[in-house]
């Protein structure tokens, strides 16, 4: 059987026709998901999903000059084919809004969905929201917003303090940094949300994880902390009632117990 092929940066960029700065702008937009193989490639079933998702990537991450002419000459053969329905891009350029504005207002319900062939408006309805656009860019902004890594930086640069993407995913979760939408399932920030937090919290979340990190272990610095394999670890760990914390780490006072609790088991 052969083996599954398995891109890098540069060959997934090559094979989606695209250049590899917008797959690492992808990657840290949450646009398309982790490396899949090692951390450092995706493999083909993973990069299979992404063809048919290229606009939408590019929409967010392409450089000023997008389309380019080959994506212009495939645009202009689908408006001589579809006549008066609008795919996504053509209606972002009839209303004269950006295409991530486009699918965040249709998630919001402000763009009714598509009504020809369910991808595409027709143009009884592109006319129905031309007095609605104002209200749209009012409502989402001028900037689609940042996912948990572009926020982390952001949030590092303005207040000099180590900021990670756990540290934005904690703030989220205690209602401090809101979504402001979402792209296939990942939450984006605005940033004004970002800019908008106090740096003591901020510098609290940084704080609490780090001291957790320096009082907890990974499951693999448990084994060799007690001299044990990794399975005998984790057999003891999940007998005892042991179980991992935030960012998969043990907590390391409890690691060291086990050796006693197991001696008395």
């Amino acid at each position: 059987m052969a083996k599954e092929r398995a891109f890098g940066p540069h060959q997934l960029a090559e094979w989606l026709g695209i250049e590899p700065r917008h797959v690492r702008r992808a990657e840290t937009r949450g646009l398309i998901p982790p490396p899949d193989v090692g951390d450092e490639r995706w493999s083909e079933g993973v990069a299979k999903t992404l063809p048919d998702r290229v606009e939408e990537i590019l929409s967010v991450v392409g450089d000023e000059n997008y389309p380019t002419a080959q994506d212009a000459g495939r645009a202009g053969r689908r408006q001589a084919l579809t006549g008066d329905a609008f795919g996504p891009h053509q209606l972002a350029s009839e209303l004269e809004l950006q295409r991530w504005q486009v699918g965040r207002a249709e998630q919001r319900g402000m763009i009714p969905p598509p009504d020809v062939d369910g991808r595409r408006w027709s143009r009884r309805v592109v006319d129905g929201l031309r007095g609605e656009v104002e209200r749209i860019r009012e409502t989402l902004g001028d900037h689609p917003g940042l996912g948990s890594i572009d926020a982390a930086k952001r949030l590092a640069e303005r207040t000099e303090l180590e900021v990670e993407r756990e540290d934005v995913r904690v703030l989220a979760e205690e209602g401090l940094l809101r979504p402001a939408g979402e792209f296939r399932g990942y939450p984006m920030f605005s940033l004004e949300s970002i800019d908008g937090l106090d740096r003591e919290r901020v510098a609290a979340v940084v704080d609490e994880r780090q001291r957790w990190i320096e009082r907890s272990v990974t499951a693999k610095e448990a084994a060799a902390l007690l001299g044990w394999s990794a399975g005998k670890f984790e057999v003891a760990a999940e007998r005892n009632g042991l179980v991992p914390g935030r960012l998969g780490r043990y907590d390391r006072a409890r690691v060291e117990e086990l050796p006693e609790r197991e001696g008395h088991g």
